[in-house]
C-alpha cells in the first residue's frame, strides 16, 4: 500500500456502528485509460439528474437558521436538466483524505487512507491524473505515510502542512511542483490533523483541527497563518465557535470561508456535527457569521467555482442518513445557497477544479471503507440560471 497500518474506527465518519454496503457507490479496477478515447463524450457510466428532481429541491426552498435564512433557490434557478457527472479512469486504489491539486495541468493526489482487513492503511504514494489521457501515473512517494493535512494550491504548486501518518503528527510543510514528487520545506513548531485550509497571496491559511488525530477532545478553533516565503506562522483572531474538526474551507473573493465541521461531545462521547458557516476578511483580519447551512454536517467539501461561487458538497450527515450526495451553490455576495447537482455518490469526497471542469474523486463512502471512484462535470452546469 506504500504506507502504514492502524487499528480503530474510523475518526471520519465515527462510531462503531453497522456497516451497510454499498457496492455500486464505490467504483472498481485499477489505474490506467477508460475503455474510450474521450472521458467526456464517451459512452461510459454516466450518473444523470433524476435524483429525485434534485432531492424534491433538497426537500425545501429555505431552511431558517438562528438569526439568518440560508435561502434555496427554487426550480426555476436550478442546473440545466442535462447536466451530469462522467466517470472517468478510477483511483490506482481506494483512497480518501489524501492531498489533492492541480499542477501543470493534471490533477495530483498523495498520501491518503484506506481500509483493508479491518486495519486502516496510511499512505504514502503520490499520484498524477492526465485529463487528456484519462489515465494515472506514480510520480514518486511521500517520505512518510500522510493523511488529514491542511492544504493549498497556489499558481505554480500544491502546499500542505501537518496531517498524521497514523500514529504522529507530522511538523512540516511540504509543497508539489512541476517535478510532480514533494519537497520537505518548512519545519513547524507544532502539528495538526483534520484542519481546514486554504492558499490567499503567499500564505497558507490553517483553520481548527486537533494535535492528535486519536485525540479529538483535544480539538481548536485556532485560526494561523503559514507564510510560505520562510515558514514563520501568525496566529490570527480566534475561530468564533468552539474547537472543530473536517469542516469545509475554501478561499473566495478574498475571504477564507468555513462551513460545518464536527466537534467532541464529552458528554455523550461522540462526535457531533455542525452547521455553523463563517468567513474571515483577509484585509481586514476580522470573522463574520454566516447563515447557517441547512443541515449539521461534517466531512462536507468546499471549493470555489471563481470569485463569487462556491460548490458545497457531499459529507456524513447522522447515524440514521449517514453519507450524503447532496450539494449546494454559495453565492458569496448574496449570502444564498441553491440546490446543485448531487455528487454522482455518496461520500467525504475530494472535489478539484482544473480548467472548466469540476473533479469528484474518491473518499469515503461508508464506514472504514473508501472509493476509488472519479468522475468530473462541467463547472458551469453547477451554477444556477439567472
Amino acid at each position: 500500500m506504500g504506507g502504514g497500518a492502524t487499528r480503530g474506527r474510523d475518526i471520519l465518519s465515527g462510531m462503531n456502528l453497522p456497516i451497510r454496503s454499498h457496492p455500486e457507490r464505490s467504483g472498481g479496477g485499477k489505474a490506467g485509460a477508460a475503455e474510450s478515447k474521450d472521458p467526456v463524450e464517451l459512452k461510459r457510466d454516466v450518473v444523470r439528474e433524476s435524483h429525485g428532481v434534485l432531492r424534491a429541491v433538497h426537500r425545501a426552498s429555505s431552511f431558517t437558521r438562528g438569526l439568518g435564512i440560508f435561502t434555496l433557490a427554487f426550480m426555476s434557478t436550478l442546473t440545466s436538466p442535462a447536466a451530469e457527472w462522467a466517470r472517468l479512469a478510477p483511483l490506482p486504489e481506494p483512497n480518501g483524505g489524501f492531498v489533492c491539486g492541480v499542477v501543470n495541468g493534471h490533477i495530483v493526489i498523495a498520501g491518503g487512507t484506506n481500509w483493508k482487513d479491518d486495519t486502516k492503511q496510511m499512505l504514502s504514494r503520490i499520484w498524477a491524473y492526465d485529463p487528456q489521457a484519462n489515465s494515472w501515473r506514480e510520480t514518486g512517494r511521500l517520505d512518510a505515510p500522510l493523511a488529514y493535512a491542511a492544504a493549498g494550491r497556489d499558481a505554480e504548486s500544491i502546499w500542505f502542512a501537518s496531517g498524521s501518518s497514523g500514529t504522529n503528527t507530522h511538523l512540516a510543510v511540504w509543497k508539489i511542483d512541476g517535478s510532480m514528487i514533494a519537497k520537505r520545506v518548512f519545519t513547524l513548531d507544532s502539528g495538526f490533523v483534520l484542519a481546514g485550509g486554504g492558499i490567499a497571496g503567499s500564505s497558507l491559511y490553517v483553520l481548527g483541527g486537533t494535535d492528535d488525530m486519536n485525540q479529538l477532545d483535544r480539538a481548536t478553533n485556532t485560526f494561523r497563518a503559514i507564510d510560505l516565503h520562510d515558514g514563520r506562522v501568525t496566529r490570527l483572531a480566534d475561530f468564533p465557535e468552539p474547537g472543530f474538526f473536517t469542516g469545509a474551507a475554501t478561499v473566495c473573493g478574498g475571504s477564507f470561508f468555513a462551513f460545518g465541521g464536527g466537534r467532541w461531545d464529552a458528554a455523550a462521547k461522540t462526535v457531533a456535527n455542525l452547521s455553523s458557516a463563517h468567513a474571515f476578511n483577509i484585509d481586514t483580519g476580522q470573522w463574520r457569521k454566516l447563515s447557517a447551512l441547512p443541515y449539521a454536517v461534517r466531512g462536507i467539501t468546499a471549493i470555489a467555482l471563481d470569485d463569487r461561487h462556491i460548490l458545497l458538497a457531499g459529507g456524513y450527515k447522522n447515524d440514521a442518513e449517514e453519507f450524503t450526495d447532496e450539494a449546494f451553490i454559495y453565492d458569496t455576495a448574496s449570502g444564498t445557497c441553491t440546490p446543485t447537482h448531487p455528487l454522482p455518490y455518496k461520500a467525504m469526497v475530494a472535489l478539484v477544479k482544473l480548467d472548466d471542469f469540476v473533479y469528484c474523486l474518491g473518499g469515503e463512502d461508508r464506514k472504514k471503507h473508501r472509493s476509488d471512484a472519479a468522475f468530473r462535470i462541467r463547472s458551469k452546469e453547477l451554477l444556477p440560471r439567472d
